[in-house]
């Protein structure tokens, strides 16, 4: 890898990582499609991507490409019977495929 290639990475894993602290005690509402913080704000992922992205100054592009991987990936609820987490899922998918396309 050259420099810029580390950069770039070193640069998304900072993303990553801002993501993952500031989520941390987030949950969401998928029928609104909000993330909704702990303090009790319920935002976009736009929005969301904006808060963190002020309050770090990292990447905006990059946050919020971490934000759909965290819906996708990482975010996980509690107490869902089998059901309610299928129905989940396809809530979240529908939320987030606008912007895999768009990557």
């Amino acid at each position: 890898m050259d420099r810029d290639e580390d950069d770039a990475l070193r640069l998304s894993e900072q993303a990553l990582f801002g993501v993952l602290d500031a989520l941390e005690e987030a949950s969401v509402d998928p029928h609104e499609r909000k993330i909704i913080w702990a303090d009790g704000a319920r935002l976009s992922i736009e929005d969301t991507a904006r808060r963190i992205h002020s309050e770090s100054g990292m990447s905006l592009d990059k946050i919020q490409s971490h934000v759909v991987g965290w819906l996708e990936m990482t975010y996980e609820p509690r107490g869902l019977t089998e059901q309610q987490m299928e129905e989940f899922e396809l809530l979240i998918e529908r939320w987030i495929t606008p912007y895999d396309e768009a990557l």
